[in-house]
């Protein structure tokens, strides 16, 4: 997936996924929230929190383009490039129906749970006192099973290259930042009626633009192809 377009549509598929953010992780930042503490305080630990988060996916990023380079290096990176991007586009398209609501989580999401070794790792760091504990629950929350991270996985391994995977996966970092932090900052304020019909938008959103990464990846960019024309007429 190159070129700005792909990159434009991988910024709009993160904020409109970072909805999903809000049900999915947005109890580990309130868990985090003391209303108590001065107000730079509690901004310093969504901070923290976040970049947790964001750090998990920048890893994954990297481990993603050594794989990616290893590809390139390999000679098939043209075919697999291909069907990665097709990867891509099917998750986002599942990624949307499931932020939605029209199908399940993944079966997987059972491996997370509380008798997990990841929900044990979970409780160890909810215990823990100090500076990095946020740090270290957002760096945790980073491996939420998540059609939206596998989607852009696939984006990244399918750049090709250690710093372009890298990218990749910090563009999923940044935009999960802003729904989440108004999660922290507003509480329960806004009541779970419209915080579900957002979703559900966001979740049409998320499944277009899997459908155009898709038909991308099938070599038919109907985007170029429709706004081309346009500009040609």
């Amino acid at each position: 997936m190159t070129g700005r377009a792909a990159v434009g549509s991988l910024w709009v598929v993160g904020l409109l996924g970072s909805l999903h953010c809000i049900g999915m992780c947005g109890g580990f930042v309130l868990a985090l929230d003391r209303p108590s503490r001065a107000p730079v305080r509690r901004l310093a630990t969504f901070a923290t929190f976040l970049t947790g988060k964001a750090c998990t996916y920048v890893l994954l990023g990297a481990l993603a383009g050594l794989a990616g380079g290893a590809v390139v290096h390999s000679g098939a990176f043209a075919a697999a490039r291909s069907a990665l991007a097709v990867a891509a586009g099917v998750l986002m398209v599942w990624a949307g129906l499931q932020i939605a609501g029209v199908v399940r989580e993944l079966p997987v999401a059972s491996w997370f749970g509380p008798t997990s070794p990841y929900g044990h790792a979970v409780r160890a760091v909810s215990e823990a006192r100090g500076p990095a504990a946020p740090f270290a629950m957002g760096a945790l929350t980073g491996l939420l099973p998540c059609p939206l991270v596998y989607a852009f996985l696939a984006a990244a391994l399918a750049s090709g290259g250690l710093l372009a995977s890298m990218g990749v996966m910090s563009i999923l970092g940044v935009t999960s930042m802003p729904a989440l932090l108004l999660v922290g900052l507003l509480g329960a304020s806004v009541s779970p009626q419209v915080r579900r019909r957002f979703v559900r938008v966001a979740g049409v959103g998320v499944v277009l633009l899997g459908v155009v990464t898709l038909l991308r990846g099938l070599g038919l960019d109907v985007l170029h192809a429709a706004f081309g024309h346009f500009h040609g007429a």
